[in-house]
């Protein structure tokens, strides 16, 4: 136990037990009646992770697959796979309203490109899980405190805004949760609630049926329950993204962020995130701190705002006019402050944006590093009740980004898999970031790490059932 941490030390962790679900699935198609009613089952009410659940709906969609499988239908690489989809990924017969009060209008209301993917595999869909409107902040909670809460501790934040996704695999109601990034939105609920989150590169899968945030930022993402989980079911997929053979440990060079954008982290994060380096290197991999100028000009780029808003701006003008009135008043407020910015400002942003990428690639593959690293999240999960005036909601949503918006500023792929609890008892995330289109790169690295710490369920135990 390291600065209060409650951390727990494995060798090995076990093979994912997801791989012998879907093998049993795959040899005995009706199973999956089984395994809607565990999944049904294992929601918690009180968490309040989905903006959309219905049941009969899942039992039905489920009654379909098995039913297809017997005339037989081709069970897709993902049949019977419990999957939850965000609230701003289409889906169709389910209700999209994008975190505001009303469903978007009907042109929304069918599958994204991602979703009508996952159904030729054999998805079974457990719903719409709840998001902030048009996924705009990262506490994963409203000012007015609506929104999912953290099974650690449900006096705090969950983060977001995926945060409907990272609850739905922290009780089990999925195994796997489809999420979207733009600055760190599904690393973060990842990170503060003991789940695995992976920020994909922007443009490795399609985001055509996915309300934007920012076109220019967005990029998908998916949350599971650990990297052995992950690693299953991405190799599964029709688009695998992990390598053919998993790599060792040894070897492995990983950056520590030493300078900007990293600041102190408060609850005794620093310290835990110092002892699992030591544990890795222990375990054979070398880390080496560094400092890398360019993730503190993303960072810069990040903070000086216009970008996000601007662009979210056009596409509300554009698509969803009378949405605006859903907005809230911080969405509101950097939103008529987007409207300031000049176009050759934005211009300039833009220019800024591809220039850093193209240097920070450069760079990373100088420093002779295969990742870097820091932790996901410098905050705790803030209590609900601290975050309530707006003035505080808007400080913590600022800093809780500071270890995860760089990344999506150079167009980089990125990693959350959980190390430890802080010192009052919430999960820490370790964050691993690498280049664009380098998926499969950061995944065998990933499974690495966690093969050397242990599972999420090893290392952290699992969070307190009402």
């Amino acid at each position: 136990m390291i600065a209060g941490a409650g951390m727990k030390t494995a060798t090995h962790s076990a093979p994912s037990p997801l791989a012998a679900a879907l093998q049993e699935l795959r040899r005995r198609p009706e199973s999956l009646i089984d395994v809607a009613e565990q999944t049904l089952a294992a929601r918690v009410p009180a968490w309040q992770g989905y903006a959309a659940w219905a049941p009969e709906k899942v039992r039905e969609h489920a009654r379909d697959l098995v039913a297809q499988a017997r005339a037989g239908g081709t069970c897709g690489p993902w049949y019977g796979l419990p999957v939850s989809v965000k609230d701003n990924i289409g889906l169709a017969g389910w209700p999209l309203r994008a975190g505001c009060a009303e469903p978007l209008p009907t042109a929304w209301q069918r599958d994204a490109t991602i979703t009508a993917r996952c159904r030729r595999q054999g998805t079974l869909f457990t719903g719409i899980t709840h998001s902030v409107p048009f996924a705009f902040t990262s506490l994963g909670v409203t000012v007015s405190g609506e929104g999912p809460r953290n099974p650690w501790d449900t006096d705090r934040v969950c983060g977001g805004s995926s945060s409907g996704a990272a609850v739905s695999i922290a009780e089990g109601s999925a195994w796997l949760a489809l999420g979207s990034d733009t600055a760190g939105s599904v690393r973060m609920p990842a990170a503060m609630t003991g789940t695995v989150g992976l920020k994909l590169t922007a443009g490795r899968w399609p985001l055509k049926g996915v309300v934007p945030l920012s076109h220019t930022l967005d990029s998908l993402g998916v949350i599971t329950a650990s990297v052995a989980d992950l690693t299953e079911v991405l190799s599964a997929c029709s688009d695998p993204l992990v390598p053919q053979a998993p790599r060792s440990l040894s070897g492995l060079r990983l950056g520590v962020l030493g300078g900007a954008p990293r600041v102190g982290a408060e609850a005794g994060i620093d310290e835990v995130f110092a002892h699992t380096l030591r544990e890795l290197e222990a375990g054979g991999a070398r880390c080496v701190e560094i400092d890398f100028p360019e993730a503190d000009d993303a960072d810069a780029l990040f903070r000086s705002g216009g970008l996000v808003a601007a662009e979210l701006e056009t596409f509300l003008a554009l698509k969803l006019p009378s949405w605006r009135r859903q907005m809230g008043p911080l969405l509101a407020e950097s939103v008529a402050q987007a409207g300031g910015l000049t176009a050759a400002d934005y211009r300039q942003r833009l220019a800024d944006f591809q220039r850093l990428g193209q240097k920070a690639a450069k760079r990373f593959r100088g420093a002779g590093i295969d990742a870097l690293v820091l932790p996901t999240s410098p905050l705790t999960p803030p209590r609900r009740d601290a975050v309530a005036r707006p003035s505080a909601y808007a400080e913590a949503d600022a800093r809780i980004l500071r270890h995860t918006a760089f990344v999506n500023y150079l167009r980089w792929c990125a990693l959350s898999l959980p190390i430890g609890l802080d010192n009052v008892g919430m999960p820490i995330g370790l964050q691993l970031a690498m280049p664009g289109f380098s998926e499969p790169q950061l995944l065998a690295a990933a499974a690495a790490i966690e093969r050397c710490l242990g599972s999420p369920r090893e290392r952290l135990g699992l969070p307190p059932r009402p």
